[in-house]
This record gives C-alpha cells, sequence and structure tokens, in this order.
C-alpha cells in the first residue's frame, strides 16, 4: 500500500518484500517514481467516467535487492476533508501472487505477458534456459481476434507439451489493456477436443481475473475508507484535537499504519502534558525522569504531603512602569528578565510553577524526585543568589542603554507543602499549596524594606542549611511581622556566597538558550491516573550519601560544588 501526494511523491509505503514471510513490512517513505506512472497521473490529473468511475489500474515493476518485480496496482484518490484531492492511495499484488490465485481459481496453469509479450509471471515451472514468450506474430494476432475466439498456441514447459489460450488482459471493463493472459492446460487433456472446446477454458479464466479484479476494486474501496479516516483523524489531530483514535482493524499494512498512527497521537497527548509544565524550563534528563514516573504512575497527580523549598522572586517598579508604557515594551521587558531568571531556576534543580505578572514562583526537592529539605534548601538558596546576579547584569545593560532599572526581592522558605493537581477536569495545574508557600511570598514582600535587591530566607531554611552555611555570606536576622501572620517570624538576610552549584559558563549558556522566550504556565495532565498510587520515588540511599558526603566536605573558597554533575 502506497498514499501519494498531488506530485505523486510518496507520503508513507507499507510493503512486504516478495521473499518476506507474513507479518513482515517495511515502510518507506518519499519516493517519487509513483508520479511517473501513466494510471496514478490519471487518478492525480482526476480523470473519471461513469462507468468504473475514479479508480484506475496499471502494472509497474519495482527494484529490490534480487532484482525488479512486477506488480499489478489499483490506485484510487486521497480525498481531504473538504472533498478537495490532495493525492492518491495504491494497493498493489505482486504479479507472481496474482497468477497463483487466478490458477487456483480457473484449475489451469495461469501465465502473465506485459503488452511486450514478455513473461511477467507464471504457474508453470520452466527450466532456467526455456522461455514461454509471446512472438510479436502472436500479439498480433491477439489484437486482431474477434471477440469470443482468442488465439491458440502450443507451448514446451519442462518436457510437458502444453495448450495455451491468449487474451488481451484487460481492466476497467476493458478500458485499460495491461498486457496479455495466458490460460494453459496439459495437451494430452484437450486431446481429440476441437479448437472451440479449447476456448471454453478462456471464459473461466477471464471470469476469474475478473473477480480478481473485482475482489481488488473491492478491496481498494476499503482501504480508501480506512485511509479516509486516517485523513479525518489527521484533520482533527491538525486542528488540536489530540483524543482521536482510529480502529485498528487486522494486520495488514493499513492496520500497520492505525497502529502508528495511534501511537504517534498518543505521543503528541503526551507530550503535550508535559509540554507546559516541563518545556525548556528543566533539563532533558529531569523532563525524562518526570515523564517516566508519570507514565509508570509512581508520580500521581492527587495531593500528597512533602518537604519542600519554595521561592518567590517579584520585580519592584514593574507596576509603575506597566501604567506608563506600551504593553509591549512591558513585555520585551519582563522578556529580558526572565529569559535568565528561568534557566537558572532549572539549572539549580528547581521547577517553575506559575508567573504572576511580575512575579514568578518556583518550588524545589519535588520532582523529579523527593530530595532532603537540606537540598532544596541549598538549591533554591543559590539558584535566589543566581537570579540577584543576572538581575544586576541586566540593570547594568538598561542603564547604559538609558533604560529604567529594576529591583528585585526573594523570599525563600522550607516546610511542609501539598503537590498534585489543581482544577477542573478539562484544566489542571500541578501547583504546590499551604502554609510554607505563603510563607515564601510574605517574606518576599518584607524585602522592600530592606531596599535594592534582597534575598530573605526562614528560619527552617536556614536552619536546613546547616553544615553548608559557610558557602553564603549572611546580614541582618531578626524578627519580622508577616501580613496573614498572627506570630512574628525569623527570618535570615543573605548579601552573598563563597562558591557556586552551577558553573558561571553553564548558567551563561543557559541564559542565552532562553533569551527572547517568556516561558509559558506549568500545567501537566488533565483526568485521573489509571495506574496505582504508588509513592513518588524518593532520592536512593547511595544519591543522598554522595550529596551529604559532598555539601559537607565542602570548604570555603574552594570554588564551585560539583554536586549536578552527571554521577549526582
Amino acid at each position: 500500500v502506497a498514499v501519494v501526494d498531488n506530485e505523486g511523491t510518496s507520503i508513507v509505503t507499507v510493503r512486504r518484500r516478495p521473499d518476506a514471510p507474513p507479518g513482515d513490512y517495511d515502510t518507506l517513505r518519499g519516493e517519487s517514481y509513483y508520479g511517473e506512472w501513466p494510471f496514478v497521473q490519471r487518478v492525480l490529473n482526476g480523470v473519471t467516467d461513469e462507468v468504473v468511475g475514479d479508480k484506475h489500474a496499471g502494472m509497474e515493476a519495482l527494484e529490490f535487492e534480487g532484482g525488479s518485480v512486477h506488480v499489478f496496482f489499483v490506485a484510487g484518490p486521497l480525498l481531504a476533508v473538504d472533498q478537495t484531492l490532495v493525492g492518491s492511495v495504491l494497493v498493489g499484488k505482486y504479479t507472481d501472487r496474482l497468477s497463483v490465485e487466478v490458477d487456483n481459481e480457473a484449475g489451469a496453469n495461469v501465465s502473465i505477458y506485459d503488452r511486450s509479450g514478455t513473461a511477467l509471471s507464471t504457474t508453470h515451472e520452466p527450466a532456467s534456459d526455456e522461455s514461454i514468450d509471446v512472438s510479436f506474430e502472436t500479439l498480433q494476432s491477439i489484437q486482431d481476434s474477434d471477440e469470443g475466439r482468442s488465439p491458440v498456441r502450443a507451448i514446451t514447459v519442462a518436457g510437458s507439451e502444453y495448450w495455451e489460450v491468449l487474451t488481451p488482459l484487460v481492466v476497467r471493463q476493458g478500458t485499460e489493456n495491461l498486457g496479455v493472459l495466458g490460460v494453459s492446460l496439459l495437451r494430452v487433456t484437450v486431446q481429440g477436443g476441437t479448437e472451440n472446446s479449447l476456448s471454453v477454458v478462456l471464459p473461466f479464466g477471464v471470469l476469474a481475473l475478473a473477480l480478481i479484479v473485482l475482489i481488488g476494486l473491492l478491496l481498494s474501496n476499503s482501504i480508501t475508507r480506512r485511509l479516509g479516516d486516517l485523513v479525518r483523524a489527521s484533520a482533527e489531530v491538525a486542528s488540536g484535537d489530540l483524543d482521536t483514535h482510529v480502529n485498528e482493524r487486522g494486520m495488514d499494512e493499513i492496520g500497520v499504519l492505525s497502529v502508528t498512527f495511534n501511537r504517534m497521537v498518543e505521543g503528541l497527548r503526551e507530550g503535550s502534558i508535559y509540554r507546559d509544565l516541563l518545556g525548556r524550563a528543566v533539563t532533558p534528563e529531569v523532563r525524562e525522569q518526570l515523564r517516566t514516573s508519570f507514565s509508570d504512575g509512581a508520580l500521581i497527580l492527587k495531593g500528597q504531603s512533602s518537604e519542600a523549598t519554595i521561592l518567590f522572586a517579584d520585580f519592584r517598579g514593574y507596576t509603575s512602569m506597566a501604567e506608563i508604557s506600551e504593553p509591549a515594551e512591558v513585555m520585551k521587558t519582563l522578556n529580558e528578565y526572565f529569559s535568565g531568571v528561568v534557566p537558572i531556576i532549572a539549572l539549580h534543580g528547581g521547577v517553575v510553577n506559575k508567573f504572576d505578572g511580575d512575579a514568578v514562583m518556583a518550588f524545589f526537592g519535588i520532582l523529579p524526585k523527593y530530595l532532603p529539605a537540606k537540598v532544596s534548601a541549598l538549591q533554591a538558596t543559590h539558584a535566589g543568589l543566581e537570579i540577584l546576579e543576572h538581575i544586576r547584569e541586566v540593570n547594568k545593560e538598561r542603564t547604559e542603554q538609558m533604560k529604567p532599572a529594576f529591583e528585585m526581592g526573594i523570599g525563600i522558605s522550607t516546610g511542609t507543602v501539598i503537590a498534585g493537581g489543581l482544577g477542573s477536569e478539562d484544566r489542571i495545574h500541578y501547583t504546590v499549596i499551604g502554609d510554607t508557600v505563603n510563607t515564601a511570598q510574605r517574606i518576599q514582600q518584607i524585602t522592600r524594606d530592606l531596599g535594592g535587591t534582597a534575598l530573605v530566607i526562614s528560619d527552617p531554611t536556614y536552619r536546613k542549611l546547616g553544615p553548608v552555611r559557610h558557602q553564603f555570606r549572611f546580614g541582618r536576622k531578626g524578627l519580622a511581622k508577616l501580613k496573614g501572620k498572627q506570630q512574628e517570624v525569623l527570618v535570615h538576610e543573605v548579601l552573598g556566597r563563597i562558591s557556586t552549584l552551577v558553573g558561571r559558563q553553564a548558567v551563561d549558556e543557559s541564559i542565552q538558550h532562553y533569551t527572547g522566550s517568556l516561558p509559558r504556565l506549568a500545567e501537566i495532565l488533565s483526568g485521573e491516573t489509571t495506574k496505582d498510587a504508588r509513592k513518588a520515588p524518593q532520592a536512593s540511599e547511595d544519591e543522598l550519601e554522595f550529596l551529604e558526603d559532598r555539601l559537607e566536605g565542602e570548604q570555603p573558597g574552594s570554588g564551585p560544588l560539583p554536586v549536578f554533575d552527571e554521577e549526582a
């Protein structure tokens, strides 16, 4: 089976090699020779008639490693949803198999010849030096013979003598001549009969061939309908409907196409599930681990309690700028800042959860694996300081360009959160909620009182840093009154750091890759999981031991911490 476009180039071809076992199919695409075949050209040119319609037939040779093999094809138009011609569908059968089928129907040996008289296939078994080709004179007599009376010739094959009745091989009710059909019987079988008695075989042969062609046309109609379903399904997928599914009937070429199509749609559907949440906001390794976790049912949308670290970052001065600036300029400015914030969070193991105007929220220690809070606290604190360094660089460039600079405040808090899916059945967002999230947001709000860009962390985060506090330079600390909190909360100001988690070159390359794009909201799966609700994956004991040894053994001033290398 071949599906070609309106130029005659193969979109997809599924075929079984002549020597291949049943069910062993090759899939090809891009062959351009189909467009050179006359019967395909007639289909693509819209040639039709009232007798047979828009189907056409022909015999052509296909090249394989062992040589060329001739194939009988039936071709029909491939129509789009709006009934415009977009290509053609070809259904073919090798001529040697066609000869065998006609042989079984007629009870006689069958040979198929091309228009020059060369034998293309035969159910005889001639010796290697024997030829049963039809001579030029016999071809002329076939063309000149009266209707109902066909030439008869004597042939010898492998030492046995046969009478062979020859007739034009015509299809489409005689409108297309493909060559010559020969039907032969052993000479002893018909000895003593007249030429008219021999001719009795002809109607059976012609009838058998007509049945084969009719079956081929019916088969092509069936295949065309199934391919039409594929075309309609493709149009639905192109319009954004990823719930499309085609019936996988049979194990033939169309069945293989249907299975492949459904797998493709499943991949697109899966990609749409993870694209917005993952996209370019995390590394490929994290993306693959998370995809596997969801597919295996190890990570579910049902709310799960875990200890994590939340980061809130907010631009100052954005509101006043939005009031006096054009929307396009506002978006360009946000792009300029966020194009660095998002990759920095991803490089430090975090996931951007949502954007809210000029603010961004990220979480650490949940996806793709749950990590100890002391690890997520370290990741988030380093990410916050890296973000502030990026903001200073952007502000420096904007100042040189005589543009206003913006300050940023970052609040970080570590504690228990609920992670899972929120929303309706049609639209679910994966997010984190809880008092820890609110605390991080409120801490970010008090950074306005510190002036300039500032990073403030909660006391639980400070305590989780424990043995690696020497990596940071801390400033003021004290009790702060947070909005919505009845009791004051102890917070710590982080002024800078002595070592880094991610090298400067890696950060610069990642920011350059993201420049100019405004990441979208993190959105994932809609619907309930059918997998067993199991606990989300935890970091292995070996991974935790490795991280602890690396973190606790690091001394101030010794350079980047190799936490995010491939081994870790």
